[in-house]
Parts: structure tokens; C-alpha cells; sequence
């Protein structure tokens, strides 16, 4: 029986995973890889690998970075024969003619559970409104963002303490393991769809640093939320005296006590550095002045106790 020409389509390391199982699957073909160009970061603009086409030097898989899903790459996609098509994190809604190239579907692993949290920021955003659970959902691509019928769902938990980062880890797992699950049923098409309410969707944007921005005006355990939901990026700050402090760790120590949102209160309920918020006080735990290291609270008041002891309050 002749091996399943497979092509996989992401621009996150999170398809690492799904990609390595992949390479285990006997009769499956990775014939190729298609990512995004790399990209300028950070304040230098300086241009970092690209994970997946990194992955894909190492392995020795023929692999295409482009920006736009032009006539070029139909005619080079159409010309690689492919079965079937996976997709995660890839950034683009793909046109129909894409979408009926692999014999077998496209489809996509989405790190929510459709039609909940459609869009860009699926993970941050259900920490950000305190979900319990989310998954990972294999659903048939079709012309508009993260709304085809779905195959198949696997339901992930959410620690107290998850960070965007560690949910991103457990979710890019279960997607693997979904891979697995499902691949027999993929390639003999012995599947049923659920179609998506479209009543019930939610759709999420694109995060910005902005966004980052800790407003004491929101309760303390929203802003513990946000600290999670956005690390490691965009992370978390708030401007104090002309400059940005990074939070990279915070928990919150009293839902109700009432102090004016903002104010700074050093060891407060055993914890050397807190902020009062609209409801309640957040602990600092972990943070990083602009340029330096990320140090935990203890260590950086240390050094830099004089800021705080000045002026103990409204921080923005």
C-alpha cells in the first residue's frame, strides 16, 4: 500500500509535536513543510529561525517559507501530489482552491474547543477569563477563520497556576496524541463531522504589547490572570517613576481588602512587594527592570527597594 503524501502548514513551534509523531507513523510521507519567512524581533530587529523550518532542515524535509498563498505555491503545492494536509498555527484562512488540493482534507489542530475562542489568541484568552479546561480541536478547514465542522476534540485541564507557555506545551501534546488517534480514521475517511454552532463562537484577536499593560483599576485577580495568560509574550508591566517594570510571576494574597487602586504595600501578609488593585492585592512575585534580569521580589528589592520606598503609590 503506497505511503500517505502528507504536507504539514504552521508557523509555531507548537507543531513540533505533531510533526515528530508524524515520523513515526509508518505509512505516512512527510513530503514537505510550509512555514512563514522569518522575521524581525525585538527592539535590535534582529531576524531569529524560524522553529519549523528549522525542524525541517534537521530532518531533511523539503520545506516552503512564503508570506502570501499565491499562484506560485498552488502550482508548487499541486506539483508535490499531495494526499492530505495538516495544519497548526499557520496564520493564513487558505481559499478554496487550497482546500480541495489534498485528495484526503485539509485540517486543522485548533487549541480550543470550537466554536469557543476561534482566531489568534485561543490560549491566552482562556486563561484570561479563568477557564477551568480547554482542548484541542481537528476540524475540516473551510473559508473563514477556525469554522469548519470538527472530528474531534481532547479536553485539557487548567492548573492554578498555568502559564501561557505551559499551556501551550500540554496543548501541542495533546495535539500529537490526537494525530495519532485519528490518523487511521483520516486516511480511510471513516469519520463524522459536528458542525459548529455559529451562535455559540467566539473569536479572538491578535494580541499586542500593549496590551501587557497592568491596570490597577482592574481586580487582583484578573491582573493575576493576565500575568499568566501572557507570558511569555507579550509579558506584563507597569510604568513606574518614567519606566517600564516587567512582571513575570505575581499571586493574588486578598480578593476584598480595599485600598486606593495602585498603591504600593511593602511586606504585606508576609509578602515583600504588593500593589492593590480596584478589588482586592496582588503579590509581586517575580519582575524585571528594563534591561536587567528577571529576578524574584526579594532579590530585586534588594537592589532597588529606594524605588518603591519614596513614593508608595499609583503605579500605572
Amino acid at each position: 500500500m503506497p505511503k500517505v503524501r502528507t504536507i504539514f502548514l504552521s508557523a509555531s513551534d507548537i507543531a513540533v509535536p505533531c510533526l515528530e509523531r508524524l515520523l513515526e507513523i509508518n505509512d505516512c510521507q512527510l513530503v514537505g513543510i510550509m512555514t512563514q519567512p522569518e522575521r524581525p524581533r525585538g527592539r535590535g530587529q534582529k531576524y531569529s529561525p524560524n522553529p519549523i523550518a528549522t525542524w525541517a532542515q534537521s530532518h531533511r524535509i523539503l520545506h516552503l517559507q512564503t508570506e502570501q498563498m499565491d499562484d506560485n505555491v498552488f502550482v508548487e503545492l499541486r506539483q508535490m501530489q499531495i494526499d492530505l494536509a495538516l495544519v497548526m498555527a499557520f496564520g493564513h484562512i487558505l481559499k478554496r482552491r487550497f482546500l480541495d488540493l489534498p485528495a484526503l482534507g485539509m485540517w486543522n489542530f485548533h487549541t480550543s474547543l470550537l466554536p469557543k475562542y476561534r482566531g489568534a489568541s485561543p490560549i491566552q484568552t482562556c486563561l484570561l477569563m479563568g477557564e477551568r479546561e480547554t482542548g484541542v480541536t481537528l476540524m475540516r478547514m473551510v473559508e473563514k477563520l477556525d469554522a469548519g465542522p470538527w472530528i474531534a476534540q481532547k479536553i485539557v485541564g487548567i492548573e492554578a497556576q498555568e502559564t501561557a507557555y505551559t499551556l501551550t506545551q500540554k496543548l501541542a501534546h495533546a495535539s500529537a496524541d490526537l494525530l495519532a488517534e485519528y490518523w487511521g480514521r483520516l486516511i480511510q475517511k471513516n469519520y463524522s463531522v459536528v458542525e459548529q454552532i455559529e451562535s455559540f463562537a467566539t473569536v479572538t484577536r491578535k494580541l499586542r504589547k500593549s496590551d501587557g499593560l497592568l491596570d490597577f483599576n482592574e481586580t487582583a485577580l484578573s491582573l493575576e490572570r493576565k500575568v499568566r495568560a501572557l507570558n511569555p509574550w507579550p509579558g506584563t508591566f507597569f510604568r513606574w517613576k518614567d519606566e517600564s517594570i516587567k512582571v513575570h510571576a505575581a499571586h493574588v494574597v486578598d480578593e476584598e481588602i480595599a485600598h486606593k487602586p495602585g498603591t504600593v504595600l511593602l511586606n504585606f501578609c508576609q509578602c515583600p512587594l504588593c500593589i492593590a488593585s480596584s478589588r482586592g492585592v496582588l503579590a509581586i512575585d517575580q519582575l524585571q527592570r528594563s534591561g536587567g534580569k528577571i529576578l524574584r521580589v526579594k532579590e530585586f528589592l534588594n537592589g532597588n527597594k529606594f524605588l518603591f520606598q519614596a513614593n508608595k503609590s499609583t503605579p500605572s
